[in-house]
């Protein structure tokens, strides 16, 4: 099945506990806060990826995550915002 949706980062937690960004950009604040929850949970492998497109992104976890894990980070993600409004028509003086 085809994946209509583009990655925008991918989170990779290795051995030991490591993390590391994979591909794309993360937000360092969001990676900071996903190392806490590691080590914490004690996960010791998976990946974390982030799907999508502005106000539609997701992030998506490899099988066998743990779901105490899945929660704590959905709970410290921001999804990117939209752009506020792109102007209108011009004021007629």
């Amino acid at each position: 099945m085809l994946d209509r949706f583009r990655l925008n980062y991918r989170l990779v937690i290795g051995p030991e506990g490591q993390l590391e960004i994979a591909s794309g950009r993360a937000p360092q604040r969001f990676v900071a806060a996903v190392q806490d929850i590691v080590r914490l949970h004690g996960i010791e492998r998976g990946a974390i990826e982030c799907k999508g497109r502005g106000s539609k992104a997701r992030l998506r976890f490899t099988a066998g995550f743990p779901e105490r894990g899945r929660q704590a980070i959905r709970n410290v993600w921001q999804p990117p915002t939209t752009p506020g409004p792109g102007g209108g028509r011009r004021a007629a003086g």
